[in-house]
Parts: structure tokens; sequence; C-alpha cells
């Protein structure tokens, strides 16, 4: 975050911080509706728990200096033991559920940041400062110190204070309105109604003063540290290596075949001292705020008792008024905590409670239309890139440069050139992942950018080379859904070249992939988990079909196999390949070569290799691993 961004922050409004505190209980009632009654019940029926025991308690003892029968004394205790029984009882009936509703709450607010993320442009996917506006973001529903729960806590504490407050006052008053045996000089003072009112304006100021001044200072240095962009960068940094490296069983072979433990113990010693240092400079911050609230609290204490003995000594207290007395006081004082610490924490919650709003109103850069994608029986679709020009965020450099291009529905179309020639960068863009930069792509005739976006999208499949499988069932990876069709799945399994694995397979199309949740889960070859990704873009059913180096991972037989069953595979559908091995191209109707982020060459295998160009090359350099197949493969 830019510093000033963070000054903005700081100067928000009385308006906009009213805002924030509006929308962030919206979102917390969103999320849980019932937070905000179960959790005061829950708060006061322990708060007058407290105040039961202190009056019976109080009965107790004077009972006992009083000589009382030990019969009534037992009846005191028996009505304390009954009260709490009863308040227990009630509890447990209000709140059986409280502890998974919280759990709710918090996964719910996870929930809206996740989705936000699943639906977000993928422009902002790859930017650095995007991660970390999410992280910032994500850790706002767990703050309790100044982020979503401690909103939400507060407003329950401030309920509670007021009623420590009004039941403190209402229990004290017969202690506070007797008679004084003495009226002047400083022990009158005491005991009259105006000592007993100057101790509570001074306990409310001290209060206040530690609520609205001090602690805020001591929350503000240990958030300073939370938003910290060294600190974010290295909580990521630990969070990847502990769950992501050492958390995923699957990546324990090369942490031992390269050594690579040195390298993680680095790399985590290095973050882990990051973020010490920043919680070491917190916590040095906050020593002097802590202090001054631990001396206020020593003062209003010494305060509430000093005045309750002095006022026992000269006889207008019993002993167990006495302890009443301090005890109800003390009440009074948290109660008055309570209420200046929840409007304290107005001041600084709605600028972390913004973070997580940030996030969420990051705005979608794509323009998305309306134009509803015509659903053809004939298949009919015609793409075509008009001088498309295309660059990344924050580069100067164009990946693609005045990109002429057409295909229509039913064509056999491969995308070929050397490394970082653009190839998967034109399918980015096809799918609408980023817009182009210059230039128009159009489906029959109009731009992609006003159709509407979901339905534009159900007119890919597309097989990435990193395409990734879940650890689910085999049937919920390949139809990307927990409803599915048992029977298409089957069906596109064996399709893809897994007929043998199906079959192996203990449950079938429901067995579950690797061990992360099912001890009886199956680990997959990396070229098998390619095959399964093609399944699932066979799936689909989409008119167009994009595999991203489909058969990298495959072995020349399973190439082999692909390749025989290719027509059948992919049907009438378009297909645009993006492949190194070259043996795939003499399967297309057209063969597109990019260089440098432009189209160099076009048409078929044959003619390429006539022209003697940069598709020759590339097929001459690959000819010695070809030789001892290319006659069966294309006979």
């Amino acid at each position: 975050m830019s510093k000033n961004n963070k000054n903005n922050e700081d100067r928000l409004s009385a308006k906009e911080k009213r805002e924030i505190l509006k929308r962030t209980l919206k979102a917390a009632r969103a999320a849980d509706s019932g937070y905000l009654i179960r959790d005061t019940i829950e708060y006061v029926l322990g708060l007058a728990t407290e105040f039961i025991f202190i009056y019976l308690s109080a009965l107790v003892i004077d009972g006992i200096t009083q000589a009382k029968p030990v019969g009534t004394l037992l009846s005191y205790a028996a009505i304390v033991v009954g009260v709490q029984a009863v308040i227990f009882m009630i509890k447990l009936f209000l709140l059986r559920r409280s502890s998974s509703q919280t759990f709710a709450r918090s996964t719910n607010l996870h929930k809206n940041l996740w989705q936000k993320v699943m639906t977000m442009d993928f422009i902002h996917l790859e930017s650095t400062d995007t991660q970390n506006r999410f992280s910032n973001a994500d850790s706002q529903v767990d703050n309790n110190n100044a982020g979503i729960p401690a909103l939400c806590k507060y407003v329950t504490y401030s309920i509670g204070g007021l009623f420590l407050i009004i039941t403190g006052v209402i229990l004290i008053i017969p202690m506070v309105f007797v008679k004084p045996a003495v009226t002047t000089g400083f022990s009158g003072f005491v005991q009259s109604i105006w000592g007993f009112l100057a101790v509570v304006v001074i306990t409310i100021l001290l209060e206040m003063l530690k609520s609205l001044v001090i602690n805020p200072k001591a929350i503000l240095s240990f958030e300073k540290i939370q938003n910290d962009k060294k600190v974010i960068q290295a909580n990521r940094v630990n969070d990847f290596f502990s769950n992501y490296v050492i958390g995923n069983y699957r990546n324990g072979k090369e942490i031992r075949i390269y050594s690579q433990q040195k390298l993680i113990d680095k790399e985590l010693d290095k973050a882990r001292d990051e973020i010490a240092e920043g919680w070491f400079k917190a916590y040095k911050s906050a020593m002097l705020p802590n202090f001054l609230c631990q001396l206020v609290n020593i003062i209003t204490k010494a305060l509430m008792y000093g005045f309750a003995v002095m006022r026992a000594a000269s006889g207008m207290l019993s002993p167990g008024e006495v302890i009443a007395f301090a005890l109800y006081f003390e009440k009074i004082s948290a109660g008055v905590s309570e209420v200046s610490d929840f409007y304290g924490l107005l001041k600084i919650t709605p600028t972390f409670c913004k973070k997580y709003f940030d996030f969420l109103d990051i705005p979608d850069e794509k323009y998305k239309g309306t134009i509803p994608t015509e659903k053809r029986d004939d298949n009919e679709y015609e793409f075509e890139f008009k001088h498309v020009w295309f660059k990344y965020p924050n580069s100067e450099e164009y990946v693609l440069k005045d990109i002429n291009l057409k295909w229509r529905i039913g064509e056999k179309m491969a995308l070929v050139g050397r490394n970082g020639s653009g190839k998967s960068t034109l399918i980015k863009l096809l799918c609408r992942l980023y817009d182009a930069t210059k230039g128009e792509i159009t489906l029959n005739g109009i731009d992609i950018r006003k159709y509407s976006y979901d339905d534009y999208m159900q007119l890919f499949s597309v097989v990435f080379q990193d395409s990734k499988l879940f650890s689910y069932s085999l049937a919920e990876n390949v139809a990307a859904d927990t409803d599915f069709d048992s029977e298409l799945v089957e069906n596109c399994v064996r399709k893809a070249g897994l007929s043998e694995l199906l079959d192996k397979m203990p449950d079938g199309i429901n067995t579950y992939l690797y061990k992360d949740f099912n001890e009886s889960g199956v680990e997959i070859s990396g070229g098998e988990a390619q095959k399964l990704c093609l399944a699932r873009a066979i799936y689909k059913g989409s008119p167009f079909i994009v595999l991203d180096e489909p058969t990298a991972a495959l072995d020349p037989i399973s190439e082999y196999d692909i390749y025989t069953k290719f027509n059948s595979i992919v049907g009438t559908r378009t297909a645009i390949y993006i492949s190194h091995r070259l043996s795939s191209c003499r399967f297309c109707d057209d063969i597109t070569v990019l260089d440098n982020g432009r189209i160099t060459e076009r048409g078929s295998h044959e003619k390429l290799i006539a022209k003697g160009g940069i598709y020759t090359a590339m097929w001459a350099a690959q000819a010695e691993y070809y030789k001892d197949t290319a006659g069966e493969l294309f006979a």
C-alpha cells in the first residue's frame, strides 16, 4: 500500500467511518444473523451471575458476623448455587450452537473473499499488490484487536457495559444514601453523597483516559506491524513454505532428492526473523501505553477500595457491605471502561475494517457486455483477431504485435513457436482472461467484449499446460461439480485414454484422487492427470477446445493413442493446439507460427516445410526424435 493510500485511510472522515461501521455490522449479520442477540445474552447472563454472587456473598458475610442461624446461611448458599445452575441451563439451551455459529460467521466472512478471488478479473490475480491486499483483508476477519470480530465483540461489550453501570448503580445506591456519622471535614466529605460523586467522576475520567487515549495507542502499535508490507510479505512466505511446501506430502520427493531442507530452513528463518522483529517493535511501542493502562487500573482500584474502607471505618457499612460496595463500584467502573473502550475502538476500527472492503471493492476492469452468445445448432462460429496488440500490466513491451487471424468451427489449428513467442498469451486473450491492449477480437463479426462474459466463457474448454486437479473424486474433477452425469463422465474418461486406469479404480468414477482427504485415494501420474484434464474439457462440451501442450506429460505410446483417436475425441469442435511437439501439427488443418509476438508463417504442414522458414527449422531440429515413429504416425 502506498504512503498516500495509508494517509488517506488515516484521514477517514466521520461520515466515512460511520458508513464503514454500518457496512461491517451488516456483513457480520449476513454471515451470522443471530450473533448480536446470542452473544449479548451470553455475556449479560454471565454478568448477572456475578452480581448475584456478590449480593448473596455479602448476605452470608453479614450473616456470619451477626451470628444468624446456620440454616439461614445455608439457604443463602443454596440460592447462589441454584441461581447459577438456572443461568447455566439457560445459557446451555440458548447457546448450544454458539461455537459452531461463531465459526460459521468467520468462515462466511472468509468465503466472501474467496468468492471475490474466484470471480475477479484474472488480470488482478497475477498482481503482488492484489495478493498483499487479500492477505490484509483476510487478516481482518480474525483481527480481535481492531478488525471485524473486535467490532462485533465490543458492540456486545458496550451493551454489557451499560448493564454493568445500570445494575451496579441500582445495587450500590442503598449503601450510598446512608446517614453520615460526621458531617464536617474530610471524613464528612467522604461520608457525604458529594464524596461518592467525586470518586465516581474521577473513576470515570480515569477509565475514559485509558480507553479513549492510552489503549488505542497500544492497539495501533500492533496493527501498524500487522499492516507493514515487510511483515505481510514475510507472513506470506512463512505460510507458503509451512503449508504449501511442507504441508503438501507430494513435495516430499523433491525435498529429499535435492536436499532442499537448507533452502526451506533459510527462507523460513528469514521470514520468521522479519515477523519476530516486527512484533518486537510492536511490543516495544506498546510497552508504555500498556504500563499506563495498568497504572490506571491500580489507581482506580485503590480509590474504590480506599473509599469503601473509609466508609466502613466510620460505621456506615457492614463487613459484607464493604465487600459488596467495592465490587459493585468495580463493576460500574468496568462498565464505564467497556462503553468507553467501544467508543475508543470506533476511532480506529473503521481503518482496519476498510481493508476488508477495499479488497471486495476492487473493480473489474474488463468491460462485460450483455449480448448472449448465439446457441447455434450448426456450430457456425467464426473468430477473428484484427490488428491485435497486447502488453501485460506494468510492462512497456508488447507480447503480441499486430495479430491478424481468423478461423471457423470445425477447423483444427496449431499454434507453434519458440518459448516466449506469445502462443499462450494469444489463448488468454481469446478466452478473455485478458483484453487486447489495441485492436479487436470478434465472434461472428461482433467484438467479444460485448457478449455476456459468462455466456462467452461457455464456448471454451481449455487444457492448460499447468492445469490442476483437486483431491476430490474422479467424477467431480471431470464434471467440475458435485452433480454429474455418471455415464457421460465415464465416456469422457475412456475417450481420453484412461480406460485401464478407470477399470482399476476401487470405486470407479467415485474414487478419490490423491490422499489429502481420503486414505484410499489413488495417486496418479502426470500423464494420467493430463488425460483427466482432457476428459474434463470433453465433458464440458464447448464448441472450442484449446489444448496447451496436451501431450507434454505423455509417453510416445500414449501420445500416439491420443492422436489416432483425435477426431473421435474432438469431433466437430474447433481445436486449437499449442505444442512444442510438432508431430501434433500434422493432424491440423492450419498451422500458425509465432515469433517474437508476430505471425510469421501460416499454412499446412507441407506448405510450411516447403517454405523453408522457422517451422522448417523447428521440424528439422525435432526430426531426430520423430524418425522412429514418424512413418507409423503419419502413414
